[in-house]
C-alpha cells in the first residue's frame, strides 16, 4: 500500500501580506501569484517558518513590485469604455477565445486582444461607409489606414486618394462615423471647407450637423 504524502496546509501571515501555503514534497520552496491578488507558497517539507520567513524577507521588494502590477491589472477590470457609442464595462479572462459583448459589458481574454478586436471591427464597419458613398465620388478611394490621431478624426490626401481614420471613432455612434467618412470623401473634390464643401456634404448628408454634434458630445 502506497504512503499517503505528507502536506499542510493554511495561511502564513508576513507584514501585510498574506500567503496561502502548502508544505509537500517538492525540493525548492516556489512563490506564486495569481491574477486575483493570491500570493501561493509551495513549500518543502523539511522547511522551518523561520527558513521561509527568511526567504520573504529576501523577496520583499519582488512581492510588492508584484502586488502593484498585479492591482494595476485588477484595476482595467472595472475601466469604462465607449463602443459604438454605447458605454461599457470591460472585463479580463485569461481562459476567452474570443471577445464577447453583452449586457453593459464586454469581455475579452486580455488588453491586446480587446484592441485586435477594436482593429479588426474598425476596418471592417471604416470600409463598409466607404464603399457606401462610393458611388458619388469618381475619384476612387486607394488607401484607408487607421491611425491612433490626437488632434483630428480623420484626413485625406485628395491627390493620392489616401483617407486617414481615427482609432478612436470606434468609440462613436454608427451615424457619427459615417459623417467623418463622408466628410474625408468630400475633400476628393474640395481640398478646403469652403461654402461648396458643405453644399455638397448636404446634398448627400442633410443631417450631417447633428451627426457631428455627437462626436462632440460622446466622451472620447
Amino acid at each position: 500500500m502506497a504512503k499517503k504524502s505528507v502536506s499542510l496546509k493554511g495561511i502564513l501571515k508576513f507584514k501585510d501580506f498574506n500567503f496561502h501555503f502548502e508544505k509537500k514534497k517538492v525540493k525548492y520552496l516556489r512563490l506564486k501569484i495569481d491574477k486575483n491578488l493570491i500570493f501561493k507558497l509551495s513549500i518543502p517539507l523539511y522547511y522551518k517558518d523561520s527558513d521561509v520567513l527568511k526567504f520573504l524577507e529576501k523577496n520583499e521588494t519582488w512581492i510588492r513590485a508584484k502586488e502593484r502590477e498585479i492591482k494595476s491589472r485588477k484595476a482595467l477590470l472595472d475601466d469604462e469604455i465607449y463602443f459604438l457609442g454605447k458605454k461599457y464595462k470591460l472585463k479580463f479572462d485569461e481562459n476567452l477565445k474570443k471577445v464577447l459583448i453583452k449586457q453593459g459589458l464586454i469581455f475579452a481574454k486580455n488588453k491586446e486582444a480587446w484592441k485586435e478586436f477594436e482593429l479588426k471591427n474598425s476596418r471592417k464597419i471604416f470600409k463598409g461607409f466607404v464603399e457606401k458613398w462610393q458611388f458619388a465620388f469618381d475619384k476612387k478611394v486607394q488607401r484607408i489606414s487607421i491611425k491612433q490621431m490626437l488632434t483630428r478624426w480623420g484626413s485625406c490626401n485628395h491627390k493620392k486618394a489616401y483617407i486617414n481614420l481615427n482609432l478612436k471613432l470606434t468609440q462613436k455612434p454608427l451615424k457619427a462615423i459615417e459623417y467623418v467618412i463622408l466628410h474625408e470623401l468630400t475633400h476628393l473634390i474640395y481640398p478646403h471647407h469652403k461654402k461648396e464643401f458643405y453644399d455638397f456634404l448636404y446634398k448627400l448628408m442633410p443631417d450631417f450637423k447633428e451627426r457631428e454634434e455627437k462626436l462632440k458630445n460622446l466622451y472620447i
